[in-house]
């Protein structure tokens, strides 16, 4: 059960991804989104067990993820995966992040190079 609430809701995440693109991925990259998808998820659910719940215990142990907390949890995790694809694509479309890199100058450097010029052009005149 353990591995059925962790494992299938990423799967539903990543199909509906493929339905809102509507193009062919790669078998990688379907991979890659399933284990982000995952990530994703999991960390959410996390927070919400964390938060929410009465005891503050390790929820993951065998004793602990009883029948009735595996069907909570996978209705509210079947939720996120839901919603998930669609917030990542709105969030994807209206935000662009653009990096820029500069090359840094070494100064000592640059100075070294004109000095040894003028002693070769002083040399030969």
């Amino acid at each position: 059960m353990f591995f059925i609430c962790m494992l299938m809701p990423a799967s539903i995440s990543v199909l509906i991804e493929k339905r809102i693109d509507k193009t062919n991925k790669s078998t990688s990259y379907l991979i890659l989104k399933y284990l982000l998808y995952t990530f994703l998820i999991t960390t959410i659910m996390n927070t919400f067990v964390y938060i929410f719940s009465s005891e503050k215990m390790y929820h993951y142990a065998d004793y602990t993820f009883s029948y009735d907390f595996c069907l909570k949890y996978m209705w509210l995790s079947l939720i996120v995966a839901l919603i998930l694809p669609y917030i990542l694509k709105v969030v994807s479309t209206n935000i662009d992040i653009k990096l820029e890199l500069k090359e840094k100058k070494d100064v000592k450097k640059d100075k070294a190079v004109k000095n040894v010029k003028k002693r070769k052009n002083s040399k030969s005149n």
